[in-house]
């Protein structure tokens, strides 16, 4: 048991962390126990495996450029089409608050991009060992991950379609840091400017409770 245990962790931590999202966050309302919790052990998780066995290369800079070059334009379309909707229903604003989100989703986005293509991704292709097309293991994940945004239809949808262009530039350059960059900012606008949510304030909100 232990030894099936230790052979599926990573599997099994990325069950709990889906699990714990739809119950803390979409049952419990608890979204800053989530992202703290499961920041500081995945955070952990990945300074121990690169200490004791000096992995993950994604997180090396060489490849961040071009992974960057090739992400940008979609980050500034994402952020104007959501600045010009907002700006339509005069509901666009600049805060202190979104400049400090600017800052810190990537960090958080880094984590859930780990997540689902440094271990979801990356074990789907050692598992089928080149016998399945890995667009079709990028279609897998891109679902996974549009589902995980259950029950906005809508952003389901955005988080699937974002997240083809991710992992397929992922498999490319084999670089986080641009990714999760892209995914934090993109996120940024569209929850601020789209859904209209101060995502500073849901964060901070239950440490005032």
């Amino acid at each position: 048991m232990k030894n099936w245990i230790k052979k599926n962790f990573e599997l099994i931590a990325v069950l709990l962390t889906a699990i714990l999202k739809f119950l803390l966050i979409d049952w419990l309302y608890v979204r800053n126990i989530y992202i703290v919790s499961v920041s500081i052990f995945w955070i952990g998780y990945i300074l121990f495996r690169k200490r004791t066995r000096n992995e993950y290369k994604i997180f090396k800079l060489h490849n961040f450029k071009h992974s960057l070059i090739i992400l940008l334009p979609i980050i500034l379309l994402n952020g104007l089409a959501c600045a010009f909707y907002a700006y339509n229903n005069n509901t666009f604003y600049i805060s202190w608050h979104i400049l400090l989100v600017f800052l810190l989703y990537p960090l958080w986005a880094v984590i859930q991009q780990f997540i689902m293509l440094e271990v979801i991704l990356m074990n789907l292709i050692v598992f089928f060992n080149g016998k399945a097309n890995n667009t079709i293991l990028v279609f897998i994940v891109s679902t996974l991950f549009g589902i995980v945004h259950y029950p906005n239809t809508f952003l389901m949808i955005y988080a699937f379609g974002l997240e083809l262009i991710l992992a397929s530039v992922f498999l490319k350059w084999r670089d986080i840091w641009a990714i999760g960059i892209t995914h934090g900012w993109i996120a940024t606008f569209l929850l601020y400017y789209v859904f209209e949510r101060n995502l500073w304030s849901e964060l901070m909100l239950g440490f005032y409770i």
